[in-house]
């Protein structure tokens, strides 16, 4: 009898076992990350008959993003997964717009310049994680972020901000790589912490804009190549 039972328990644990190694398969959580993004400028000059323009960067602002993710086990090796999910990602940035009279560089307007985009975002990426060593997991990641645009305001001296969705290409594709650890604290339930590095591909801009709208000097101007980046630090719960 007591060896029935023994054996019992055997199948029992090793049902557990083999039942946790396959929720571990497929995970869901919840997480939240501010970040910190910046508009790196590569052509900053720009110039029609009228005025001649010059973007600078001028610092990050301050966003977040949040939503859900989801990670694939690949095949039976559970060091390799396939990460994915479902965000809002809120983005900014800084620049200072020089404008010149065309002819004979006269300085017209020095402006400082604010801006914040707001994103659907779906993250496509290879992660790569350790065995358990203790209750922790520790992981890297490469691959995408897909973004829709889905806002995008900005305002110049500190006045109000305006929308400015026109103006902004409606893609955002980019190069992310990040790391982080997982701490299992229950079960399949774990904590997480992460950072990442996103480097847009696209340029934010569309091709033109028009400068002093509804006014008497109003004209049209190309915008400069400029790309949207941010770093972020990920917390948040797996399942």
């Amino acid at each position: 009898m007591k060896k029935a039972s023994a054996l019992a328990m055997t199948a029992l644990l090793m049902g557990m076992a083999a039942h946790a190694q396959d929720t571990k398969k497929f995970r869901l959580g919840i997480t939240l990350a501010p970040n910190m993004g910046w508009i790196g400028y590569s052509d900053k000059k720009v110039e029609n008959n009228s005025y001649k323009q010059e973007y600078k960067a001028d610092g990050s602002r301050i966003g977040f993003r949040f939503g859900l993710v989801t990670d694939f086990q690949l095949g039976a090796n559970a060091n390799y997964f396939f990460s994915t999910g479902l965000f809002l990602n809120n983005l900014g940035g800084k620049s200072v717009v020089t404008t010149k009279l065309a002819g004979n560089d006269s300085l017209f307007s020095n402006a400082k310049v604010e801006a914040k985009f707001q994103y659907v975002e779906l993250p496509l990426s290879i992660k790569l994680k350790t065995n358990e060593i203790g209750y922790m997991t520790y992981f890297g990641q490469l691959g995408f972020d897909v973004g829709v645009l889905t806002g995008a305001k900005a305002r110049v001296d500190g006045g109000d901000f305006e929308d400015v969705k026109d103006d902004v290409f409606p893609m955002r594709v980019a190069l992310a790589v990040g790391g982080g650890l997982e701490y299992n604290f229950s079960g399949n339930t774990s904590a997480l912490i992460g950072i990442k590095y996103s480097n847009s591909f696209m340029n934010l801009y569309q091709k033109d804009t028009k400068l002093f709208e509804g006014t008497a000097l109003e004209t049209k101007m190309d915008l400069p190549k400029g790309k949207l980046h941010y770093a972020e630090l990920t917390v948040g719960v797996l399942f």
